[in-house]
């Protein structure tokens, strides 16, 4: 959903390396030939574009969105205030998880909550578990929120952009699958998977935009097997989308992770405010849970003032719906994977 990684200055990219990163936005997968052709440049310069990207840490990978719900995962959300935030001590704690094969983000706040750890388990029993160790770190508080439905996911929104989008009609076959993510309807469909699934979903979340010979070669079967395994994964829907890793900080922005608890909350106005998170150009990510807070959403600004506004905004079109809200900013990530190594293990 989004990357906060420290940044000591300020990458400032011209309008065509924007386009550029807006493009991979849509499709990590999409080849250098597809992109020249909406940004007027030659492939190879494309190419050099986005290496340099890379190396002013911009991009910091292109990983594969997977809905973990299609196999039998909830993904749980624990937000945790610690006793003793000594450095040594926190350190320990962080290290911990990040070794932990079931957490698949670990965020790190400024606000009421120190910390956010992403827990992808079966069942709440798993989470009961995770808590019980936890508190071995003298834990002072803690949130827990279950995602039950994500509204919005974006890993370029509309407050970064300052052109117009893209027809992506014109767009042929260029290994980034874009005819299959175009042809899928949403269903509710569960999924098995076999070992080989399991092995391309692994590669594919480490990196998206591998190559087909390089990634047939990892999983030691044909070319054709996993081009085919892929298509029928996408029409699933158990692959969502290709994206890159975008470090907002090097771009001078701010992700403010804000709670929503919502009263007289009716179907209608649930339908209103899902309409107008997915219209509102500052919003990175949005999801329905459960827990002592309705909404969990997170949003990007360029700074505290625009936040402000944004907030603001927010709290006076649906005063008559907002009972309580929490903000916290988010100042490092340690971990963030869409499929964390303890996933469909045996």
């Amino acid at each position: 959903m989004r990357v906060l990684v420290t940044s000591k200055e300020t990458v400032k990219l011209d309008l065509i390396d924007r386009k550029i990163l807006f493009l991979l936005s849509k499709n990590a997968r999409f080849s250098y030939s597809t992109i020249s052709k909406y940004v007027n440049l030659s492939r190879e310069s494309v190419k050099q574009r986005i290496l340099k990207m890379s190396s002013q840490k911009v991009i910091l990978g292109f990983r594969t969105v997977v809905d973990v719900s299609k196999l039998g995962y909830s993904s749980y959300h624990l937000f945790i205030q610690t006793n003793n935030p000594k450095s040594e001590k926190e350190q320990n704690f962080v290290n911990s998880l990040i070794l932990d094969p079931d957490v698949n983000a670990l965020l790190k706040y400024n606000g009421k909550y120190d910390f956010e750890i992403a827990y992808m388990l079966k069942n709440v029993k798993q989470i009961g578990d995770k808590i019980n160790f936890l508190s071995n770190y003298d834990l002072k508080d803690y949130e827990l929120s279950v995602i039950l439905s994500t509204l919005l996911s974006k890993s370029y929104p509309k407050s970064m952009m300052d052109f117009d989008e893209f027809n992506l009609s014109r767009v042929g076959r260029d290994g980034s699958f874009h005819s299959e993510f175009s042809k899928f309807v949403k269903n509710s469909v569960s999924v098995n998977v076999d070992d080989v699934d399991i092995s391309i979903l692994r590669s594919l979340c480490d990196d998206s935009r591998i190559s087909m010979i390089e990634l047939s070669t990892k999983v030691n079967t044909s070319i054709d097997t996993v081009i085919y395994r892929i298509k029928k994964m996408i029409a699933l829907g158990l692959i969502v989308e290709f994206r890159p890793v975008i470090n907002y900080a090097a771009l001078g922005f701010s992700v403010y992770c804000v709670f929503f608890r919502f009263k007289n909350f009716t179907r209608e106005k649930e339908a209103e405010f899902s309409a107008y998170v997915k219209e509102q150009k500052n919003f990175l990510w949005s999801c329905t849970c459960i827990g002592k807070y309705n909404n969990l959403s997170y949003i990007i600004v360029k700074d505290t003032f625009e936040f402000q506004e944004v907030l603001q905004s927010i709290r006076e079109k649906f005063c008559d719906i907002i009972d309580v809200y929490e903000m916290m900013l988010s100042f490092v990530e340690y971990k963030y994977t869409y499929f964390p190594h303890g996933l469909m293990k045996k």
